[in-house]
């Protein structure tokens, strides 16, 4: 009875030692798919540069963040038990812009800007986690993780590195002169990725469309600035939805051009508060509360189209007219337009303030 215990506890120790992992080689393979490489695509949209916009000049936003997926779902993982160096490059296929460049937000981008394939535009990419060295599973970047640069890891990992989507913070930048008109960003690789012992893992692109805004808006563009409202007794303000008479103003854009195409563009404006000023209500209602340095009380200020009575939607993109060669004007109205009860209104000075984007379609 005795052997034949001890002959079964040895087996189920022989099984169990079977059963043991095996230790992970320190390198960098394909762990979902593969031997192949990933191709990523990143879709800007439609974005648009003032024709006026100094070389050096964003297109859009600032390190405008998102996490691209791979065209096939593959996956890189890297193993490292801290015995050898792992490393990992993001190297420029694109041409790099070889002049001097102003810093974006105080950070230098000389030599990070890669040409995009439309003259003057270029773009510089950041890219995130796992390539940004800020956990123990990712490359440490030598220097900051813009392209181009090398990055390493040489610890040891509790769990691999690992790469399927690529977080990347993109910023288009205005880098020479742009005819009118669309021009597409065609997904040519503009830098790719190389791991330890697999060479060439990936490709970066983007796809969307820049548009050449077709009119130049001059130093001083509004007819009157500021629009003056006239001056009212806070008796004449009965109570809530009670406006004063309307007051034309307009934004005059100059040397308009027409696209080169044949399509006829049409602006399109878009009004966000500034100093204080913010939508009241509905943006549709075109109303706008007074800035932070008025003193008056219980009233805003509402924007109109041309036509003196339908309000100017707030912070959206409203298209206007069709721009003509040479000067297009856009007109707007004002009026004052209480929005508290008139027990509630108080004199003083009334100010109110906008800012707007212009853009072309």
């Amino acid at each position: 009875m005795n052997s034949a215990i001890h002959h079964l506890l040895r087996t189920a120790t022989l099984a169990a030692s079977c059963m043991a992992p095996l230790a992970m080689a320190n390198t960098c393979s394909w762990n979902i798919g593969g031997p192949a490489m990933m191709n990523y695509q990143r879709n800007m949209g439609t974005l648009y540069v003032p024709r006026d916009a100094r070389v050096g000049a964003v297109i859009g936003t600032v390190d405008l963040n998102h996490s691209t997926p791979n065209n096939a779902g593959l996956r890189v993982e890297c193993h490292n038990d801290g015995t050898r160096r792992l490393d990992f490059n993001a190297r420029a296929t694109a041409p790099i812009f070889p002049g001097p460049l102003e810093p974006i937000n105080g950070e230098d981008v000389t030599g990070k800007v890669l040409q995009t394939n439309i003259p003057g535009v270029g773009v510089r990419v950041k890219l995130g986690f796992p390539l940004n060295g800020l956990a123990d599973n990712s490359f440490v970047p030598i220097g900051d993780p813009t392209v181009p640069y090398d990055g390493f890891n040489e610890r040891n990992l509790l769990t691999p590195i690992a790469l399927n989507n690529l977080s990347n913070r993109v910023t288009l930048i205005k880098t020479g002169p742009l005819p009118p008109g669309p021009h597409t960003l065609d997904g040519s690789e503009l830098f790719s990725g190389h791991f330890t012992d697999m060479g060439k893992a990936f490709g970066y692109g983007m796809i969307g469309t820049i548009i050449q805004a077709q009119c130049t808006v001059g130093a001083n563009p509004v007819s009157a600035d500021p629009v003056q409202l006239g001056d009212w007794d806070t008796a004449d303000f009965t109570g809530p939805g009670f406006s004063t008479p309307a007051v034309p103003f307009s934004i005059t854009l100059s040397a308009c051009e027409t696209d080169p195409g044949g399509t006829i563009a049409t602006a399109n404006i878009r009004l966000e508060g500034v100093k204080g000023s913010a939508p009241i209500g509905p943006t549709t209602s075109g109303i706008f509360s007074l800035t932070s340095d008025s003193d008056a009380k219980g009233l805003g200020i509402q924007v109109l189209k041309a036509d003196g009575i339908t309000p100017m939607e707030l912070e959206t993109e409203v298209p206007l007219i069709a721009i003509s060669p040479g000067t297009t004007v856009l007109n707007f109205n004002a009026r004052f337009y209480q929005t508290q009860d008139s027990s509630a209104v108080r004199p003083g000075l009334a100010k109110g303030a906008l800012g707007f984007t212009l853009t072309y379609k």
